[in-house]
């Protein structure tokens, strides 16, 4: 779901806003608003050895000197970049909200989304009740088939994830892979590692799940917390590591149908993946093997109340900053206050802004460089660009470590060079979109949807597409 997603378009914005006339510079010409350039002895502790702690010897003055704010969890100049870009999108997305047709098109569609998340009258008085054509699809799931159904079906969790993925054999293309599903608390670690840390995590854990099953109106909340934590615990013991992750050598098995059934037979491999839309594959990465054959055991031992009370959990956590505060405040505190340790939670027009950005980032994204990016910085960037093209074709060719042969390899690969610097060639259509002002969670789920099929068209980020609660 889309709040719980990283935004994209702050961080283009802001390294674009370092292009834009003025933006580099403070009320007086010449002032730099970022700091002197070129590298800042002063941040260092030199009473400190670097081969003791490296870190520390180069930034430790610095960090000493630096205050995080409290609703951050990091600081530095790229903090400083997005702050200043949140106020510029901000004001795009108040003028989107009141009046539509004075920014531009798209912009009723990102309007209404922003309202609909800020309205927070609106949440409150709606109270849990968008979950519930949700919850009804979940208690519909009264089997082990219908329970994959959803499983495959955008907006909802499940112990294994199908999605896209740009082939590894032929990048020109995408393939499809199956892996192991996200946990509600995140990594593995946090349900396996020893320690008084993890115990206060895992203890936060419990309490948020009965929490939220609360207040989605789940009867026998506690049982039923205890039931999806240890469910969840089964699935971490059996999933893959992040280190096993990153060797992607065993991670990327290609596999028939054959192959698929052998490996994980408790799962309909073929119901899986004609609801996900990918039935023409005759070919999937199955990533993390062994655990797929593993959760495949759990899903088989796990009666499917279980699974329906974990979807619905899952559910309400993803969907909790389109519900009343009750849901956002409990979601903070364990996921940000808890494991984080981030303070205070964003203010609510900031989380907007990262709604908006992740789900129509490129559309508010447009209106941005109209207002800040103007054709002279376009100009200067493709200047800029033009002379570093030049001087790595210089000095490719002068170079005296280098053969003929591999000379004209390394020009050509300086010649096929993409820069994509301020905006897109061509922005996203974001047409096919239903938002409905007055309906954030509703708009949540179609904007997952959309994000799924947009990667199909091959439009959006080519990471593994299917996004689940």
């Amino acid at each position: 779901m889309p709040f719980n997603r990283i935004s994209r378009l702050s961080l283009g914005v802001a390294l674009l806003a370092l292009s834009a006339p003025g933006l580099a510079q403070t009320g007086t010409p010449g002032g730099a608003r970022y700091g002197s350039f070129g590298i800042d002895l002063t941040a260092a502790d030199k009473a400190v050895k670097p081969g003791d702690d490296f870190w520390t010897h180069a930034n430790g003055a610095w960090d000493k000197r630096t205050a995080i704010a409290p609703d951050r969890t990091s600081a530095g100049g790229s903090v400083i970049l997005a702050d200043q870009a949140e106020q510029q999108v901000r004001a795009i997305l108040d003028d989107a909200a009141r009046d539509p047709a004075a920014v531009g098109a798209g912009a009723k569609q990102f309007g209404d989304l922003y309202a609909s998340f800020m309205d927070e009258a609106a949440i409150e008085r709606a109270g849990a009740a968008p979950l519930k054509p949700y919850f009804a699809k979940i208690d519909a799931a009264t089997d082990k088939q219908k329970l994959q159904t959803l499983f495959s079906t955008v907006g909802y969790a499940s112990p294994v994830e199908v999605g896209q993925l740009p082939d590894p054999a032929d990048p020109k293309r995408y393939a499809v892979a199956a892996g192991q599903g996200s946990l509600g608390m995140g990594g593995r670690d946090y349900y396996l590692e020893q320690g008084a840390k993890y115990d206060t995590f895992r203890t936060a854990y419990r309490a948020y799940v009965e929490k939220m099953l609360t207040l989605s109106g789940v009867a026998d909340a506690s049982a039923r917390a205890d039931r999806i934590v240890a469910l969840e615990t089964a699935m971490a013991k059996v999933q893959w590591s992040p280190v096993q992750s990153r060797d992607l050598q065993a991670m990327l098995k290609p596999m028939d149908a054959a192959g698929r059934k052998a490996l994980a037979p408790d799962f309909d491999w073929p119901l899986l993946l004609s609801t996900a839309g990918y039935a023409q594959f005759p070919v999937v990465y199955m990533t993390n093997s062994t655990a797929l054959t593993e959760l495949g055991k759990i899903f088989a031992a796990t009666p499917v109340s279980t699974w329906q009370d974990w979807m619905k959990f899952r559910l309400a956590s993803a969907s909790a900053g389109a519900l009343p505060k009750a849901f956002d405040q409990a979601t903070f505190d364990f996921y940000g206050k808890t494991l984080a340790d981030q303070p205070e939670q964003r203010a609510r027009w900031k989380r907007g802004i990262a709604l908006v950005n992740g789900t129509m980032g490129e559309a508010v994204g447009e209106v941005y460089v109209k207002r800040h990016y103007p054709p002279e910085s376009e100009a200067k960037m493709g200047e800029l660009i033009a002379n570093l093209r030049a001087a790595y074709k210089e000095r490719i060719t002068a170079n005296s470590w280098m053969d003929g042969a591999t000379k004209t390899q390394a020009l050509a690969k300086l010649a096929a060079f993409d820069p994509r610097i301020g905006h897109p060639v061509k922005y996203i259509d974001y047409s096919p979109l239903n938002v409905v002002r007055g309906d954030p969670v509703g708009n949540a789920m179609r904007a997952a949807n959309f994000s799924i099929s947009s990667t199909s068209r091959g439009s959006a980020s080519p990471s593994i597409a299917r996004s689940g609660a």
